[in-house]
């Protein structure tokens, strides 16, 4: 019987990464830096690049024939944006900063190149997606079958999960005001108000601005049989040590790959 060699996980995390760093200085996707609230991508528009987030958050949008927004996904440091895009002629959701980020676009053009995409760049890629695909697929189940005030826990427990890998406890700051927290999980600003302010009350959260506790995490685990999504740690993502840890006390440094910008 042939016995395959183990594969070494931490090898092959160090492997994606470095051809990520190189695959970014051949095709010069230098960052690029957004303010807050700035369209970087229009639906419609042809596409011509998709995004590897240095730092900062973005979101994925659409506009209802009525006028309202429906926002699809939230980006955070070490995401792809606009992989939704590729092989299509016309852009099919638009792209804008939800604070001040950094962007390294890469052209659809070079990513689909078969001297560009290498392996473990290949892995890497089927990575990001397939994490998308999975965070998406959870929210329409959330959205699709869940009551108001649950659709509230099973964001903020998602965006913990996302944020977790990083910040080993039960405090976040979340990147959308109340009337984005709604685009995304179809509810009006007063029904999130309302059951954020419910979940204050009972104990379960504790808010200050935009900064949240979960207090009784367990138990909001319980209320709607939230299972963790169990993401790997980005590849890319130096850890970040948390500060003091106060009783709001905030995480030190902003996440930043291990990207050259030579």
């Amino acid at each position: 019987m042939v016995c395959l060699p183990e594969i070494d996980e931490k090898d092959a995390a160090s492997s994606m990464a470095t051809a990520v760093r190189s695959a970014l200085h051949k095709c010069s996707a230098r960052p690029v830096s957004y303010d807050a609230d700035i369209d970087i991508q229009h639906e419609g528009d042809r596409p011509e690049f998709v995004y590897l987030v240095e730092s900062g958050w973005l979101h994925s949008y659409g506009v209802l024939a009525d006028g309202q927004r429906q926002i699809l996904y939230v980006h955070k440091a070490g995401d792809m944006a606009g992989f939704v895009d590729l092989g299509c002629k016309r852009a099919v959701c638009s792209l804008r900063s939800l604070r001040g980020c950094v962007l390294h676009p890469i052209p659809i053009s070079t990513l689909t190149s078969s001297s560009f995409l290498t392996p473990p760049l290949a892995t890497f890629f089927l990575y990001k997606s397939a994490e998308m695909q999975s965070i998406l697929m959870r929210t329409l189940m959330a959205v699709g079958r869940m009551g108001a005030r649950e659709r509230i826990v099973w964001l903020l427990l998602m965006l913990h999960d996302r944020l977790n890998s990083v910040f080993q406890h039960d405090e976040m700051e979340l990147p959308l005001n109340q009337s984005e927290l709604g685009d995304l999980i179809g509810l009006t600003n007063v029904s999130v108000s309302k059951n954020l302010c419910q979940l204050s009350t009972e104990g379960f959260i504790e808010r200050k601005g935009s900064t949240i506790l979960l207090r009784r995490y367990a138990d909001l685990q319980r209320m709607i049989g939230y299972e963790k999504l169990d993401l790997p740690p980005d590849i890319l993502l130096e850890e970040v040590r948390p500060a003091a840890r106060g009783r709001f006390a905030k995480a030190g440094g902003m996440l930043q790959p291990a990207i050259s910008r030579s």
